[in-house]
């Protein structure tokens, strides 16, 4: 485990991925760490048992599992005004950038555009999803 995260509470998503140390923005923050999982039906099966997704795919038959080997980063949570991204590096890894200076004691969090994750969002970000109600047309009354 990175020696520069911790997991610990948070108010929105039970356990979180904090930063003990500054992390610049745009720089890299850590790689995903996990188990490789090799087959789009091992890989359904996996996210079947897990109530908190940990498992990132890089292709429908390739995966990894956090839940399995992970460490901090199987615990960044998702926020509609993220401080976080993730790209798929050479070998085939998942790394974490600062999307803006991170500071110590930090949540440190990512948009997940995924479908595994609920429509409810909990993130408590100003520009929340979840926040946005459907505009209504205003209807002219014809004379």
């Amino acid at each position: 485990m990175s020696s520069l995260l911790e997991v610990r509470e948070t108010g929105k998503y039970g356990k979180g991925c904090f930063a003990l140390a500054h992390f610049p923005a745009r720089k890299k923050i850590a790689l995903f760490s996990g188990e490789v999982v090799r087959g789009s039906r091992r890989i359904e099966a996996r996210l079947r048992k897990q109530e908190a997704i940990k498992i990132i795919r890089l292709a429908e038959d390739y995966a990894i599992d956090g839940a399995v080997g992970g460490d901090a980063t199987a615990y960044i949570n998702h926020s509609c005004s993220p401080n976080a991204f993730m790209r798929v590096v050479p070998g085939d890894k998942i790394a974490f950038f600062a999307v803006r200076d991170i500071q110590p004691g930090e949540e440190i969090t990512m948009d997940y555009r995924d479908p595994y994750h609920p429509e409810e969002c909990k993130c408590g970000a100003e520009n929340c999803r979840s926040n946005k109600k459907p505009r209504r047309t205003s209807q002219k009354k014809k004379s």
